[in-house]
């Protein structure tokens, strides 16, 4: 996997200049299977100032790797037993229930400090965030919080659902209406690209900065910062009816050649490709034939010349022919889960480190 870091700059920039306010990083799920860590320091070297990651362990190694000067918060929020070590570290959660604020209550009453704290407060998703039945509750206890930002996130804002966007925004804006005055972050990559009304004061796109397209059914305004090749390590003749891999769901209909490709799900490429997908060599596509095993996945490569698919040569599985959009919808899934996979299963590479475009 082949990851150009001048293509994550140029998307963050892009989607900076969109906005009017702040545009936050999120590195997530490993930069969405790019390499948190490389790309956050890419994205530092370009200005950005805010970060958030999953995971209070991925803020910690962020927290190492960018020094002291951005602000860095969790947006699964930081348990009891962390928030000790997070307050050390300047980690910012993100309030997600009524008990998380109640500890960060009896941790600023212990260090006669305000927290800082990003406080999230439900419009749709039912998933994290404060209910609106707490706000009763919350109200006084977030004398305790210096609050960076009332956030919210989109239910259906992917599936261009403006109405239900413009319907959370309106129960943010109620909802904080009486609490202390900050900031508003709502908008997600989708809702970047739906309109301003939408974006709030911090603008939190994830998966567009890492070249995922913004919006399902339109045309990917984004870069794709990856490219992953696969070798060849091996070239088989079949006869017609000669079976390959596990349990022969596929059949020579003649004779065939075959390049047996060093990748599988163990890398990423998913099992459902099996008999489905396709890789590209020198722009022609060969379409995988039989189970894509563990490691290992073999392609048609008959119409194609020998010049162009031999032991050595590189498949592409995802790049300038292949889109994050094409492998995803090929597996039925989207294109989060696909790169992820992806990336977490093979070695990266890195280009452009030290670019500042």
């Amino acid at each position: 996997m082949l990851v150009d870091l001048a293509a994550i700059q140029r998307n963050f920039r892009k989607l900076a200049q969109i906005t009017s306010g702040t545009c936050a990083a999120i590195v997530k799920g490993d930069g969405y299977g790019h390499g948190m860590r490389e790309a956050s320091r890419a994205l530092q070297s370009i200005g950005a100032e805010l970060f958030f990651s999953a995971r209070f362990e991925d803020a910690l190694t962020l927290r190492a790797d960018l020094g002291a000067g951005p602000r860095i918060a969790v947006l699964d929020g930081v348990s009891p037993a962390d928030m000790v070590e997070a307050r050390a570290r300047d980690i910012i959660p993100v309030v997600n229930s009524l008990e998380h604020l109640q500890v960060i209550s009896a941790v600023a009453k212990q260090t006669a400090q305000r927290v800082p704290a990003f406080i999230h407060l439900d419009t749709a998703m039912n998933r994290l965030g404060l209910a609106s039945e707490d706000d009763e509750y919350a109200e006084p206890l977030l004398a305790s919080c210096r609050v960076q930002a009332y956030m919210t996130h989109f239910a259906s804002a992917d599936d261009v659902d403006i109405d239900l966007c413009r319907r959370q925004v309106s129960r943010l804006t109620e909802r904080a209406q009486p609490l202390p005055r900050a900031p508003f972050s709502i908008a997600n990559s989708c809702g970047v690209f739906l309109g301003s009304e939408l974006h709030g004061d911090i603008i939190r796109p994830g998966k567009s900065t890492f070249g995922i397209s913004p919006l399902a059914d339109a045309d990917n305004p984004m870069e794709q910062p990856a490219t992953i090749l696969a070798p060849v390590v091996q070239i088989r003749t079949l006869k017609k009816g000669d079976p390959v891999g596990y349990s022969c769901t596929w059949h020579a209909p003649e004779p065939r050649r075959i390049a047996i490709l060093a990748i599988g799900y163990a890398n990423g490429f998913m099992r459902d490709n099996s008999n489905k997908g396709s890789v590209v060599f020198c722009g022609q596509r060969a379409p995988v034939v039989g189970r894509v095993s563990m490691d290992l996945t073999a392609v048609d490569i008959s119409a194609l010349p020998e010049t162009g698919a031999h032991v050595g040569a590189a498949a592409e599985i995802v790049g300038s022919t292949i889109t994050y959009r094409e492998v995803a919808e090929t597996i039925g899934t989207n294109e989060h889960e696909a790169i992820i996979a992806l990336g977490r299963g093979c070695k990266r590479f890195f280009v452009n480190r030290g670019a500042n475009v």
